[in-house]
């Protein structure tokens, strides 16, 4: 039965095809042959009646019954407008019949002269001038005839044989071509049953990852939209989608990885005054990861797009610790989400601030608000999905979560709680600070826990 489902649906619905083709074509055959059939029988019953009718005239000159009615002239000429009603009925269809139409012509014409000759022989009969005429040549001329008509209706039964079995063929086909129509009709109903259980089963396995609060968990997610893929014959645009996503997957493990290691935990600090004293370093701390310039990026962004859109408000430059390529392409992502809204030739308002190791990055636009569906599916809840989600804030999720940046959109609101536009905010990690290069280098510094603190930070 599997083996059966794993056909594709085409080769289904061309196997249907193949059945209902088979069918009606087998049936219009089986009632063209019957249809001829018909005309056979018809044939057959029509030379019966037409001879039954010379028979009569035979017998009646045989018994020399001079005033019967099946020896007058009019009675003899309705004998061979029979025949020829019946020759014209076969004409259609005579190469079906083969020999019996010849054999037809020439019972006509034997008829006709057997007519003439019982004319000529009834006619002094009545006339009483000859009352015993010899009647042989009538009787071997009649003979004769009975052999034709016994020949054509035997060719006539052969063709009935011929017609019979080939309706017995057709028979045969529309049998097996409807049996082949219900089998394939039974495997579409089948494998759609089988999609829909399929389907049903997906969808509960997303629906207990949704519960369960692992809908961040990228193996599973992959495993889920392959198999969905899969299960509609996507097999291609599944495996793109496997390759790319964990593509994705391992460069986001590296960026934590990279992380982790740059960005260094800071030492316990004792809570009493106290002296602390650098020890030699064998060597200055060099940052190997990824960086971009912040301003570089505004540059570009504002090379390739209207001069009217965006408006820079105390830029500081930063060095930035993600690809140039992935936190442009998120910047262009936020940029065109909020320019799509955007009307009255309003600026999109960009601003940046520093911290020790993040670089906070917002983008304002004025008079605008996000929808409840995007703010929801911007602020990870559970019940929020991507259907309906313009694709810019579906890019810049991605790019975000590829970079290790924080995203956050809101409605900005004033002090009395009026909505003065929509913002988007980025927490993106800053190169960290090189470390002193002097190795011989030894500081003491006296003070609490909190300045010391303080002073280490910077």
């Amino acid at each position: 039965m599997k083996k059966l489902l794993s056909f594709s649906t085409t080769k289904i619905l061309l196997f249907c095809s193949l059945g209902l083709v088979s069918t009606l074509g087998a049936f219009w055959h089986h009632q063209t042959n019957q249809n001829q059939l018909n005309q056979m029988n018809v044939l057959n019953q029509g030379i019966g009646t037409c001879f039954n009718r010379i028979s009569q005239t035979f017998t009646a000159i045989m018994i020399k019954d001079v005033q019967s009615p099946y020896l007058d002239r009019g009675f003899m000429s309705l004998s061979d407008e029979c025949l020829n009603e019946t020759i014209k009925g076969i004409n259609p269809f005579k190469q079906n019949v083969g020999k019996g139409y010849q054999t037809l012509n020439k019972l006509i014409s034997e008829v006709h002269w057997f007519h003439e000759s019982i004319s000529r022989l009834h006619s002094p009969m009545l006339a009483k001038k000859e009352l015993n005429p010899s009647l042989n040549p009538v009787s071997a001329k009649f003979s004769q005839m009975e052999n034709l008509k016994v020949n054509l209706v035997d060719e006539v039964e052969m063709t009935n044989s011929l017609l019979r079995e080939v309706q017995r063929n057709d028979e045969v086909l529309m049998g097996f071509g409807l049996i082949i129509f219900v089998m394939g009709v039974t495997l579409l109903g089948l494998k759609e049953f089988n999609n829909i259980q399929l389907r049903r089963e997906i969808e509960n396995q997303a629906l207990n990852l949704l519960k369960a609060g692992q809908t961040n968990v990228g193996a599973l997610i992959d495993q889920l939209v392959v198999r969905g893929l899969n299960s509609q014959g996507l097999v291609v645009s599944g495996q793109v989608f496997k390759d790319y996503h964990a593509e994705i997957l391992e460069r986001m493990a590296m960026n934590d990885k990279v992380y982790h290691e740059t960005i260094t935990a800071p030492e316990m600090i004792p809570s009493a005054p106290m002296v602390v004293e650098t020890p030699k370093a064998p060597a200055a701390n060099v940052y190997e990861g990824p960086r971009t310039s912040f301003k570089e990026v505004l540059v570009n962004l504002q090379n390739i797009m209207n001069d009217d859109l965006i408006q820079l408000s105390d830029i500081r430059d930063v060095d930035l610790a993600v690809e140039n390529e992935s936190f442009e392409q998120m910047m262009n992502a936020a940029i065109n989400k909020l320019s799509t809204v955007r009307h009255n030739q309003k600026k999109i308002l960009i601003s940046n601030q520093i911290h020790a190791d993040k670089s906070v990055i917002t983008l304002f636009l004025g008079a605008h608000t996000f929808t409840a569906t995007e703010l929801d599916f911007a602020h990870g809840q559970q019940n929020a999905s991507g259907d309906g989600i313009d694709m810019n804030m579906l890019i810049l999720k991605e790019m975000a979560l590829e970079t290790g940046t924080q995203w956050f959109f809101e409605n900005k609101t004033d002090r009395s709680g009026a909505i003065t536009g929509m913002l988007i905010r980025l927490t993106v990690t800053r190169v960290p600070k090189d470390a002193k290069a002097n190795k011989n280098l030894v500081s003491v510094m006296k003070g609490k826990k909190k300045d010391l603190a303080l002073e280490l930070m910077n």
